[in-house]
This record gives structure tokens, sequence and C-alpha cells, in this order.
């Protein structure tokens, strides 16, 4: 079969490319083309043929051509795909090759390009968890209930004017203040591509320096009223209630409800975390002041109280996210159906895409829309698993279920049971950590899923406590537990 190489790739550097085709097939027919659709249309006409692309790949232009390489793995099935990268650093090549490129061929490559360590500051007071019963052979199912929040939140031990550490390195462009109702300076709004993949590049340098790195875990949707933010808020409980340190993010800037879901007494907005900016990253005292401790294990950030700012928060999260890297256990991220730069960063960054539907005719078709965006932002199929919410609900039916997963065409593929009445009864009342810990349907679903997905992102879990409570076991509620109330009503 004769071999055939699409090139895109700029002027200047077609030599370079052609030299390193003709190195793997002196034989090879080269193509050179002026665009990514006009690579995948030859492809197509060429379906006969061994197709290989090459993309010509500088160290500004790693987002575009993760892009592209995106859409000819879509487009293209079974073509591979070389990158010849000029000047690129390590995290960038990584990131690369994580995002679809076959083989990556670093060229002029500066001395000076290399990963940086980027440990993260430690939130001890936020995310460590609380002491509670653990004996060998036992299940621990009750722990402590809530305490005081300055004994939740002590002071930090350090005097006023110590030095900021010197291995902290969550360095980003300082956050554009507002003027007359749009970002200073008068650039345009960023591409989600941009953002992501620059989240992805600093997701990669992070691994690299071997340090503990909390997997993070962006839940999506095509639309609304699919029960994301419950799915969001049950799998950090399920976390939590292993023994994990689950923090949450609820990027919904504008009208995110997770601290309604979650039972958070009082609500505090992510506006804080530039309020005390230190040469454009965030401090560790504004990641803590912004922290809302709603149980044992579990904190959330998020939304913010003024949402006209959301567009301004790309940078703050991004930052925030790799703080919490060093601090928790595992991530999760909740998002709007409006991607903006704080979703796009979320998304670039994560290590599991959760794609989330249910019942409507259109679901098939909003999945497929959803997972098509997350590839462009740089997600891989293999790190996508759609989730079908609400089985044997009204309208959730086999029919439907099946209609989403094929618009998804994913193969990690998940069902969570209706809860029904139950669920919207104990969120109400703030139960969540008793309706995670319960017999339903719903409850085990999400207890599996969570199980399962923890180990697949490497959490080292004590799977007895995804159990269910031994039945007519009482529990001592979690959430929403006034300040300094103890069960039983005590004080």
């Amino acid at each position: 079969m004769e071999s055939i190489w699409l090139v895109y790739c700029a002027e200047s550097a077609y030599g370079r490319v052609r030299a390193e085709v003709r190195k793997r097939d002196v034989r090879a027919r080269i193509a050179r083309v002026n665009s990514v659709e006009g690579a995948v249309q030859l492809g197509r006409a060429c379906a006969a043929a061994d197709v290989h692309v090459v993309f010509g790949c500088d160290s500004q232009a790693v987002a575009t051509t993760v892009a592209g390489m995106a859409f000819v793995r879509q487009s293209l099935d079974g073509a591979e795909v070389l990158v010849i990268a000029d000047g690129c650093d390590a995290p960038s090549i990584a990131h690369l090759l994580r995002t679809g490129a076959t083989e990556v061929i670093a060229t002029g490559a500066s001395e000076d390009a290399q990963v940086r360590s980027e440990d993260s500051t430690t939130l001890e007071a936020c995310m460590e968890p609380d002491e509670f019963p653990q004996r060998t052979g036992e299940i621990a199912l009750v722990r402590d209930d809530m305490v005081p929040l300055e004994e939740l939140w002590p002071p930090l031990d350090e005097p006023d004017d110590a030095e900021w550490p010197e291995d902290v390195s969550i360095m980003s462009p300082p956050v554009a203040e507002l003027r007359d109702g749009a970002p200073a300076g008068g650039e345009e709004a960023s591409d989600l591509r941009e953002v992501a993949a620059r989240a992805g590049t600093r997701s990669v340098a992070h691994v690299a320096t071997g340090t503990h790195r909390a997997p993070l875990v962006t839940v999506v949707s095509g639309r609304g009223g699919v029960g994301k933010t419950t799915l969001v808020a049950a799998l950090a409980a399920s976390s939590a209630r292993a023994g994990l340190r689950a923090a949450v993010l609820d990027l919904d800037l504008m009208f995110g409800d997770l601290p309604a879901v979650l039972g958070a007494e009082a609500r505090k907005g992510l506006e804080g975390l530039v309020a005390h900016e230190r040469d454009g990253s965030i401090a560790e005292c504004d990641v803590e002041a912004t922290a809302m401790r709603v149980g044992p294990g579990l904190t959330l950030w998020g939304p913010l109280t003024e949402g006209e700012k959301a567009e301004l928060f790309g940078t703050p999260i991004e930052q925030l996210i790799e703080v919490l890297r060093g601090a928790a256990d595992v991530i999760y991220a909740d998002t709007s159906n409006n991607w903006g730069d704080a979703a796009a960063v979320a998304i670039g960054a994560c290590d599991r895409c959760l794609i989330v539907g249910g019942s409507g005719e259109t679901s098939g078709s909003s999945a497929a829309a959803v997972v098509s965006l997350a590839a462009r932002l740089g997600v891989p199929a293999t790190r996508m698993t759609s989730v079908f919410n609400r089985l044997g609900g009204r309208g959730c039916g086999e029919e439907e279920a099946l209609r989403f997963e094929m618009g998804a065409s994913l193969r990690s593929r998940v069902r969570i049971a209706d809860g029904g009445e139950d669920v919207r009864g104990m969120l109400s009342f703030g139960k969540l950590d008793a309706l995670v810990a319960g017999n339903s349907a719903f409850a085990e679903s999400v207890r599996t899923f969570a199980a399962q997905l923890l180990g697949e992102l490497g959490c080292s879990v004590d799977k007895r406590l995804m159990a269910a409570s031994p039945q007519g076991e009482t529990r001592g509620t979690k959430f929403r537990l006034p300040w300094r109330k103890r069960s039983g009503g005590a004080r």
C-alpha cells in the first residue's frame, strides 16, 4: 500500500519536515496543504492509501496544533499524526503526545527548556480529614459532627511579615481589572482552546516533578436539568466518606448552587482569591478564606457572589486547581452549560471528564456536541466517560440511555439509577451524606461508580467504607448542622 504524507506547516519549515518524512519512507508521496480541513478532505479522498498527517509546530502554536490533531483524529480513522516541534519545552511536547500525537520530533529546542518544579502550597487546615474511628475489621461509618468554625480553620502559624515560600511556583498573569464593564487593556477574550491547552501543559509539568498530585474530575453537560450538580455532590460525599480529602469547585460562577446542595451554612464567594494578589499569584490565606468546610474531609470553593465578574476568573481558578493538587486527594469540578475560561481551565487540566445526560429527544446530539468540544479542548476520548443519569425515572428508560450513549460514542459508560423524591427530599434537609450511605438504587450506583472512578485515578480507598450503612444504624448528620451544635441537640 502506498504511503501518503499530508503536511501542514509553515513554508519556512517545509524543508525540514520533508527531510524527516524521507527518512521514514524514501518513496513516500508528500502533499503540502494550507489548512487542517484541507488535510482531512485530501485524506478522505485517499482512503485506500496509508495516510499520515504531519504538523509543524513551534512554542507559540501548541494549542492550535492540539486542536488540529483532535480534528484529524475524529475525521480520519487510523491516520497517524507526526509533529515536528521546533523550540518546544518538555511540558509542551508531553502535552502533544498526551493529546493525540503518534510521534513528536523535537528540533531546535532551547537549552533552558525544561520542566520547572511547581510544588503547590499545602493547605493542611483546609483539606485534612477529621479523625474518626477506624479499627481493624470494622467499618467506620460514624464520624464526628461539625465543630466550631474557628476550630476547623485555625489561623496560619506564621508571622505577618513571613516570606512567601521559595518553592511555590504558581505564577500566572494577573487578572485584568474591570474598567467600564470591560477587562483593562482592551484585550479580546482568549480562545477556549488556548486556555485549556495552557492548563493542560501546566498539568503535565506538575506530573513531571513527581510530587503528590490529586486527580481532577470535571463534570460537564450540554444542557441543564440532567442532575449534574447532584452527581458532583454525591461523588464528593462518597469520596469523603471513604476517608479521602475531597475538594469541590463550583465553576458555574454566575448561578451555581452547590453551597445549597452541600449545605454550607456560610456562603463565601471566590472574589477573595484576587483580594490579596501577590505578584499575580493567589496566596494561601486567600485560598483558606474562600473555602467552605461542609463536612469531614469535604471542602467547597465557589461560586462567585458577584456573577458579573465570571469572565475574569480563568487565571484564579487555574491557580486554585494547582494549589489543590497538592492539598487534596481528589478534586471535583462542576461546570455551567455555557463554558467560559474557568470551565476551559478545568476541562483542559482534568484527569477524567464526565459527560452527563438524561432524558430528551436531543440527548444524543447534545452528548455528541459536548464530546466534540471537549476533544477540541485537548481531552482525549480515553479520558471521557458518558454518564446517563436517573435511569429508571420518567422518560429515562433503556431506549433513552442507548440514544445518549450512541451520541457520545465513548467506550467508557456509566448509568446512575434514579433517586426519585428521596433525593430531592433528603437534599432539601441537608442529608446528602445519609443519602449516599443508604440502600437505594441511586446510592448503590453512585458508590459503585465512585469506587471504580477513584480506583482508576489511583486513589487509595477502603472499599468497605463504600458499603451502605447497616440497617437501623443512626448516623449523625454531617451537613447543615448549625455551628457549635452537637448531635442530639447539645451545644
